[in-house]
Parts: C-alpha cells; sequence; structure tokens
C-alpha cells in the first residue's frame, strides 16, 4: 500500500470510560422507566378488576343500610341501642286513627243527667224536680225556680240540678265553683237588658233567660281551658252553646238547656 493511501485510512475511535459510563447510565434510566411504566399499568388494570369485581358489589349491599339503625324505633342518632332493642326491636307501633271521636247523643246526655240527679239534689237539696203549673216567659213563680249556689242565681228545677251536676264535675276538674254571672230573667229584666245592650239582647218575653233555661257564666269562666271543657263536657248534662252564640252574636258564656216541654 502506497503511503498515501495509509495516509487516508480511518481511525478507531475509543471511547473513554467516562462516555462508557454515561452511557451505561443512560442505558439503565431508559430500561427502569420502561419497568415502570409496565408496572404502573398492570397495577392500574389490577385494581380496577378488583375494584370492579368485589368493592363495588360490597359498598352497593352496605350503602343502602347505612343508617338502618336510625330507623330502629327507640334508637337515637349518637346514642347504643340496648340488647333487647338491638334484638327484639322497640314495642309495637300503632298508627295514629283518623276516625272521628263518638259523639254523646241526645238519649245518652239524658241518661247521665238522670243519674247524676240524685247527687244534684244533694247539692240543692230544696229544689223540687217535680214541678208543674203553666212556665209563662218572664213570670215563673218562686216554686218553678230553684237558687243556685250563686246568691240570687235561679233556673228552672231541671235546669238547676243538671246544671248543678256539671259544677260538680267542674269543682273535680278545677278545684272551684262555675262563676255564674246571668241566669232566669224576669220580664221586667228582660226589658232593662234589651235598653242596656241593644240588638245583642232577645226581644223581651223571648228570652230563654226568662223561661230558666238559660245561663251566663262569667267571662274569665268562659274562655280558655274553661271554655274548652265546657264543649267537651257541657253537652253531658243538657247544656249548649247555640249557633247564634257562636256566629252572629258572639257569646261563649252563653249556655242553655236542651228541653223538649211546650211552653206558653
Amino acid at each position: 500500500m502506497s503511503k498515501r493511501g495509509a495516509h487516508h485510512a480511518p481511525r478507531v475511535h475509543h471511547r473513554s470510560r467516562k462516555e462508557v459510563r454515561i452511557e451505561q447510565t443512560q442505558e439503565i434510566q431508559i430500561r427502569s422507566t420502561h419497568r415502570r411504566r409496565k408496572f404502573v399499568t398492570r397495577f392500574g388494570v389490577l385494581v380496577g378488576f378488583v375494584a370492579a369485581m368485589v368493592v363495588y358489589p360490597i359498598l352497593g349491599t352496605i350503602a343502602p343500610y347505612a343508617n338502618a339503625a336510625e330507623q330502629i324505633p327507640g334508637v337515637v342518632k349518637g346514642e347504643s341501642p340496648t340488647t333487647a332493642t338491638a334484638i327484639l326491636g322497640a314495642g309495637p307501633q300503632f298508627e295514629s286513627s283518623d276516625l272521628p271521636l263518638p259523639s254523646i247523643d241526645d238519649q245518652s246526655g239524658a241518661i247521665l243527667t238522670a243519674n247524676d240527679v240524685p247527687i244534684a239534689s244533694n247539692l240543692l237539696p230544696d229544689c223540687d224536680p217535680e214541678f208543674s203549673g203553666t212556665l209563662v216567659n218572664g213570670r215563673l213563680s218562686a216554686s218553678q225556680l230553684c237558687d243556685l249556689w250563686v246568691p240570687g242565681e235561679q233556673l228552672r228545677p231541671d235546669a238547676a240540678l243538671a246544671l248543678a251536676a256539671l259544677n260538680e264535675r267542674f269543682k273535680t276538674e278545677f278545684g272551684t265553683n262555675m262563676c255564674v254571672s246571668d241566669s232566669y230573667r224576669s220580664i221586667g229584666g228582660q226589658y232593662a237588658t234589651k235598653a242596656q245592650r241593644g240588638y245583642l239582647a232577645a226581644t223581651p218575653g223571648t228570652s230563654m233567660h226568662g223561661l230558666g233555661l238559660a245561663v251566663d257564666f262569667c267571662r274569665s269562666h268562659s274562655a280558655g281551658v274553661y271554655l274548652s271543657w265546657l264543649k267537651r263536657n257541657a253537652g253531658t248534662y243538657g247544656f249548649w252553646n247555640p249557633d247564634w252564640a257562636r256566629t252572629s252574636k258572639y257569646e261563649p258564656w252563653h249556655w242553655e238547656y236542651q228541653t223538649y216541654g211546650a211552653y206558653e
């Protein structure tokens, strides 16, 4: 070979140790990166499989009952139920009924009132239930009236005895007599009341007060708990608050004794 050809022959490049270490380090990093990516991918697939096959079905079964304990009667949130409650549950729960309460008909009221007459007779010993004679509005005689426990107040005997029985029950409930402000009105008293109260008072000669069948309670005993009590109990003893006293002329204190007799 000529010297010219030998001069142009390629030289062999020998890498230094530093270059070799750098190249090896890069190759190691690349291989590690590939391994991590494969691991992450496979782990993600495995987690998804476990979630789909195990975790989700379990959560779907438990979730609807997460607050089941709070729905058990007798169990309060934040408090542990007793062993008996946890095992047996609370006692039977009765649903409320919307059925109306039974009303007391006229016959039942009359029977109850009649049964209380002996008691009322003891309360009003001078009151004779066997009265007779013509009853003229505003002109009842002394024998046709009975004195009540309030001085100056009177009613027809049957009404007076029924009211006395009602009053006895009232005392059992409240510990005091019923306060009566007005009862029988003579014809003169009806005219006086008409002049004082105008259209609020009945025409003289037509008032139920004139027949000894109406009573006015004191305002303090015809409101609140007393009025509620009267509405529940007075009917049993034959007394009622007329329709007009609950509508056009509001008089919750005015109560009348119901009777089916004929009067002049």
